[in-house]
């Protein structure tokens, strides 16, 4: 796993070497506002992408400088969309979207990159789940909504809340373009390589399963195959 978090480490800083500018670096403390408005709900377990801990952290910082101070921890307000850092959860700060590009979470061994897509979405953190590189990419957020559930119960009406998770899927094409996946059933990913070279690849992948709906990993898999067909 270690040997993972180096590798990953490795790939995140190779962009911010190969664009590296003379102009001023910024410190880590320098991009950190005061979070002014947190609430229960903000800093609850349920909304954060890391429910039970908080984990340590790298940024890309928007002039391609890697940041980092391992006395912060970092989660990331799904709601909101919000970079959070703390060094002791009283005092709780936010990194503006503006000033970073990507970041490393990493915890027990393990590390996730997150990465702004610009012409998709500023403020969205999409995870990398495949860099493809010149081939096929695929990155995924999370949008959550909170669901209200009314009903009678003893003479009065109850509305509790449930917090649901809405996964969505960017398939970046080797051509720079992309597409956006909600539901991981064959008619929607078959549309999405509509008029695409590799269309024929999708259905072979696709036919060689009975599965009507597919999960995370089946489409990770799809875009595995293609990587290895796509020259």
């Amino acid at each position: 796993m270690k040997r993972l978090i180096s590798s990953t480490l490795l790939c995140f800083a190779i962009s911010a070497m190969l664009h590296a500018q003379e102009s001023e670096r910024p410190t880590f403390a320098s991009i950190l506002t005061p979070y002014l408005f947190p609430s229960d709900v903000s800093l609850s377990g349920k909304v954060l992408l890391f429910e039970k801990e908080w984990v340590k952290g790298k940024l890309l910082t928007a002039n391609n400088t890697v940041v980092s101070n391992d006395s912060f921890l970092f989660n990331y307000d799904k709601i909101e969309r919000r970079l959070l850092a703390t060094t002791d959860f009283n005092k709780i700060f936010e990194i503006d979207w503006r000033e970073f590009k990507a970041v490393l979470f990493y915890s027990h061994d393990t590390g996730f990159v997150f990465k702004h897509i610009y012409p998709l979405s500023n403020k969205d953190l999409f995870q990398v789940l495949i860099n493809g590189n010149e081939k096929y990419s695929l990155y995924k957020t999370v949008h959550m909504k909170i669901v209200k559930e009314y009903y009678f119960n003893t003479g009065s009406f109850r509305v509790p809340e449930r917090y649901l998770d809405l996964p969505e899927y960017c398939i970046l094409f080797p051509n720079r373009e992309y597409r956006i996946i909600h539901l991981l059933k064959r008619g929607p990913i078959e549309r999405i390589f509509n008029l695409n070279p590799d269309y024929l690849k999708v259905s072979e992948y696709l036919n060689a399963s009975t599965k009507s709906i597919y999960d995370e990993e089946d489409l990770k898999n799809l875009i595995k195959y293609l990587n290895k067909e796509t020259l």
